[in-house]
């Protein structure tokens, strides 16, 4: 393998051989040197109907064939305006911008969400609030939403914007947002379960709580989706479990199904119409050079069929079922959907330990935070799951 390439989230002084792929289809990743593993965590959760699918890859290689890429500001592609269209009415909001990955995303709801208050003239919603534990991306503006008292972005405490970041808990939030709604841009939640930030679970009821306190106090209500969307915790959108519906929507991973990179923004009306005025001034202006790329839109829309066409919440509790079977006999076990994870005492390097064994037992998995996590394909068999956790198993 090459020494020029830098590696994501890896100590590049002395880290473990890249593996060397050839395929991968399914569940399954085919290496070079005649071993196969069985994928638990589906690239970074966005894997969602399984690599390389048919329907996906058809769908690009007709698009790719017409027209890669166009800009967008001017020019209007079939692939692009139907993934506009469809998106809004799967996800029941009514406009989207397109990014390129969900860290934009993010990036792109804090932008809008200052200058959808700048617009209607107040000028002192500033700030934001999220929560302990969470992790909405590594771009300068998605690091000042995490925990900075902690994890892997508090180096860089002191040279991020500052906003607010509160423990989980209801009514130091309500308290909080009452002594503060007038700088308050908006509140940032990973809708169920904060992932990054080790698979950490909490309620319907508090997720429902939050929102309905960041509507009374007129502070924008944003669900970062990237990682729990299309059906990842049984429900269409891990908000749906509170029968809620955000003021922003970020959503990217499977949104493609994991096989090129797309992210959306999503908003209400309420907030595009602000945006309308007679001079640029008003307008969002804003467009990284991918956006709304035909491509990435095109397999967005052939994930988006079999979203729709087939029963992906059924497939979600068959997984969900099998998870909660296996995991139960395990200390702190968890699942929502086709999330499982538990808990286990480990450093660092423990947890490069553990990569290694998994990979010597035929399935790849990334422990991290101080848990063991599943999130695979939605698609993935029972005997491939059961394989997974008989392995987990083995080494606990």
């Amino acid at each position: 393998m090459t020494k020029h390439l830098w590696l994501p989230y890896t100590q590049m002084q002395n880290h473990s051989p890249q593996l060397a792929v050839i395929d991968a289809q399914g569940s399954k990743i085919f290496l070079k040197d005649g071993h196969e593993l069985i994928d638990g965590i589906a690239s970074w959760w966005a894997v969602a109907h399984g690599y390389n699918h048919p329907h996906i890859i058809n769908a690009i290689t007709k698009q790719a064939q017409i027209l890669p890429h166009i800009m967008l500001a001017g020019f209007a592609v079939d692939s692009t305006y139907e993934l506009a269209e469809r998106l809004c009415r799967f996800a029941c909001m009514d406009h989207v911008f397109l990014s390129d990955s969900g860290s934009v995303a993010v990036e792109v709801a804090m932008k809008i969400a200052w200058q959808f208050y700048l617009n209607r003239g107040d000028s002192g919603r500033t700030k934001f609030v999220s929560f302990k534990g969470s992790y909405h991306g590594d771009t300068t503006g998605a690091m000042s939403l995490a925990d900075l008292s902690d994890g892997m972005h508090k180096k860089f405490e002191k040279l991020l914007l500052s906003n607010f970041s509160l423990p989980l808990d209801v009514n130091q939030f309500e308290d909080f947002v009452k002594k503060n709604k007038n700088i308050l841009a908006g509140v940032f939640v990973e809708p169920m379960v904060q992932c990054a930030g080790g698979m950490r679970f909490y309620s319907a009821e508090v997720l429902r709580e939050i929102f309905l306190i960041a509507q009374k106090h007129d502070v924008l209500f944003i669900a970062d989706e990237c990682a729990t969307g299309f059906y990842r915790t049984g429900k269409k959108f891990a908000y749906d479990h509170a029968k809620i519906s955000p003021d922003i929507l970020i959503v990217s991973k499977a949104l493609t199904g994991g096989t090129i990179g797309l992210a959306a923004t999503l908003v209400k009306e309420k907030i595009f119409t602000e945006f309308f005025g007679d001079s640029l001034d008003s307008a969002l202006m804003h467009g990284p050079t991918f956006t709304g790329n035909p491509l990435a839109c095109a397999a967005a829309n052939a994930s988006l069929d079999l979203f729709e066409r087939q029963d992906y919440g059924q497939k979600v509790l068959a997984v969900e079922q099998v998870l909660w079977a296996e995991l139960s006999g395990f200390k702190n076990a968890r699942v929502l959907g086709a999330i499982g994870a538990i808990d286990v005492s480990m450093d660092w390097q423990k947890t490069l330990e553990l990569r290694k064994k998994f990979i010597e037992h035929g399935v790849f998995l990334r422990p991290f935070a101080g848990c063991v996590y599943l999130m695979p394909a939605l698609t993935i068999t029972e005997s491939e799951l059961k394989k997974i956790i008989n392995s987990i198993r083995s080494l606990f």
